[in-house]
């Protein structure tokens, strides 16, 4: 069998390919139905969307989710977080304040969605050591939950320490080993379920796409250049360090033709913002 280098799924670039493939519908059913109970014959009808969330205005910051799921009367929003850093949990909070607005706000009547939110996080975010954390809103005093919001938050640095006994969570955390695969071999290892079977073969075909491997690079590059700018901009006493960083990146890019909508992918900069460069 060819032997090909295995990219890592908390890339944006790789997470998306893989979220949005018809491929691994079974796969996504069953990893979220084991998070969030949703019944799997329903997720497994699911639409799936990569897409960026509404503005009130043109002024106001572009967000953009990874993967948002409509399936029965749950929308879910499902984000690899591969980096941790101050803004994270407000930038979350912010995505499912969006998504539960944008529910209530198209169409002729109130969509009426329960609304979840599910991070994959390549770290511990909140240092307690849990493999998933949960989050309603509650009354603190009589205990009652308000069964409209819910987050969880998935920490895969705990999944390599783990061994239950019970079935499902022991399923789930090889299902979670996905994410992690640095190589064939534990690939390889995590196979036997045909959902999983799928999922691994899918990956080695989007390891193999030229296309998706010059996405992959491309956000590598970027990613070290954005980095490489924001330490500067910050050593120099700017306060807007980070957006500076970020649109020199842009005019980088656009001198290099790239396309105004990868731009945005990357930098996280709105088209209008991007467009006003050229």
């Amino acid at each position: 069998m060819e032997t090909i280098e295995i990219l890592k799924l908390t890339s944006d670039t790789l997470f998306k390919a893989f979220m949005m493939s018809k491929h691994t519908n079974r796969f996504k059913a069953r990893m979220i139905h084991l998070v969030t109970g949703i019944d799997e014959e329903l997720l497994l009808k699911a639409e799936y969307q990569s897409t960026e969330l509404p503005v009130k205005n043109k002024k106001d910051k572009v967000y953009r989710t990874d993967i948002v799921v409509k399936v029965d009367k749950h929308l879910l929003n499902i984000e690899m977080n591969a980096d941790y850093y101050p803004e994270y949990k407000v930038k979350n909070s912010k995505y499912m304040n969006v998504i539960a607005s944008e529910s209530f706000e198209t169409g002729e009547k109130y969509d009426n969605r329960f609304v979840i939110q599910i991070n994959i996080d390549d770290f511990d975010a909140y240092g307690l050591d849990e493999l998933i954390y949960e989050f309603r809103f509650m009354e603190v005093k009589h205990r009652i939950i308000e069964e409209t919001y819910v987050s969880y938050h998935i920490n895969l640095s705990k999944i390599e320490d783990l061994c239950y006994t019970n079935d499902e969570r022991n399923e789930l955390v090889n299902i979670l080993k996905i994410f992690k695969a640095t190589n064939e071999e534990e690939l390889d290892s995590l196979r036997g379920e045909v959902y999983m079977d799928e999922a691994i073969d899918e990956i080695r075909r989007i390891c193999r796409d030229k296309n998706i491997i010059g996405l992959y690079n491309a956000e590598k590059v970027a990613n070290k250049v954005m980095n490489n700018r924001i330490d500067y901009a910050k050593q120099q006493g700017y306060e807007k360090g980070e957006e500076a960083g970020k649109l020199e990146i842009a005019r980088n890019m656009l001198h290099e033709n790239a396309k105004v909508s990868f731009i945005s992918k990357v930098t996280g900069l709105s088209k209008e913002q991007i467009e006003e460069l050229q």
